[in-house]
């Protein structure tokens, strides 16, 4: 008799450890089938699961066409999405709604638009291509969305070129965050240089042409020097900037200076036209 209560404990423990066992295993072939197949009518691709860091708590994933439906029309909530974060706008519907300023944002990520103001000749597919921007283009696309996340709902990422399916960063993404950080950097630079090398006065007349001149308070920036006008050629500048250069830096090989045509040297001002 204790034999036989002995064998049935130990076949009761085994049968636990199969249950166990089997639960797992089924919990991980759901999780991949799920994942692999199932995308529920009327719903983003999200999968949510227990421990899953990709996604932020209430956070939803969405597609294209998910997207598209808040549009505003019959009352439906407003959504917007700018460099992949979509953003509940629903309670601007006086800006965002069906035949206001700004509807033409809403139901996609048309985040070219939002710096370079084009609207005309849309293309959807090219609508949040910002990597070809300019650096200031990209710092101020980043500022519009800092705007929406102070001041609208964030509800979740738009599945394409910033996410994929399941809310991780593309390798575009990584691409576009680099480029802003080069953008930040090269403002920050400029900016230093301009400490260095202010701005010059400038004036035009229709007489005498371009005048630049340098006095203790140009560039907005008070100081105890006055300098000399020269044009500044900066990297990745398309053209110069008239800047105020103390002596000491004329020869500097830090920037590239050009004087101005018919100008003295160590003149204060000089004149010049523009053809």
């Amino acid at each position: 008799m204790f034999e036989f209560v002995k064998h049935l404990f130990k076949l009761q423990f085994l049968l636990i450890i199969a249950a166990v066992l089997a639960g797992v295993y089924y919990n991980q072939i759901v999780k991949w089938m799920v994942e692999k197949y199932v995308e529920p009518e009327g719903e983003s691709l999200a999968v949510h699961y227990e421990n899953d860091e990709t996604q932020t708590p209430g956070e939803r994933l969405f597609t294209r066409d998910d997207l598209a439906k808040f549009n505003g029309e019959n009352n439906a909530p407003i959504y917007l999405a700018i460099l992949g974060h979509v953003f509940d706008v629903t309670k601007g519907r006086k800006h965002y709604g069906p035949g206001c300023a700004y509807n033409f944002f809403v139901g996609r990520d048309a985040s070219v638009s939002f710096v370079s103001g084009e609207f005309e000749n849309y293309e959807d597919d090219k609508a949040d291509d910002v990597v070809s921007l300019r650096p200031n283009d990209l710092i101020s696309l980043e500022n519009w969305q800092q705007f929406y996340n102070k001041d609208y709902t964030y509800v979740g990422k738009l599945i394409g070129r910033f996410y994929n399916g399941r809310g991780e960063p593309t390798t575009y993404y990584h691409k576009y965050k680099m480029l802003v950080q080069q953008a930040k950097l090269a403002k920050t630079q400029a900016e230093q240089l301009r400490e260095i090398y202010p701005d010059c006065n400038i004036e035009w007349s229709v007489d005498r042409g371009s005048h630049v001149w340098c006095t203790r308070t140009s560039g907005g920036k008070e100081r105890n020097w006055v300098g000399y006008p020269r044009q500044l050629f900066e990297i990745g500048a398309n053209n110069f900037r008239c800047a105020c250069v103390q002596e000491k830096d004329l020869d500097t090989t830090e920037v590239m200076l050009k004087e101005y045509e018919n100008c003295d040297t160590l003149s204060h001002e000089c004149y010049y036209h523009v053809d």
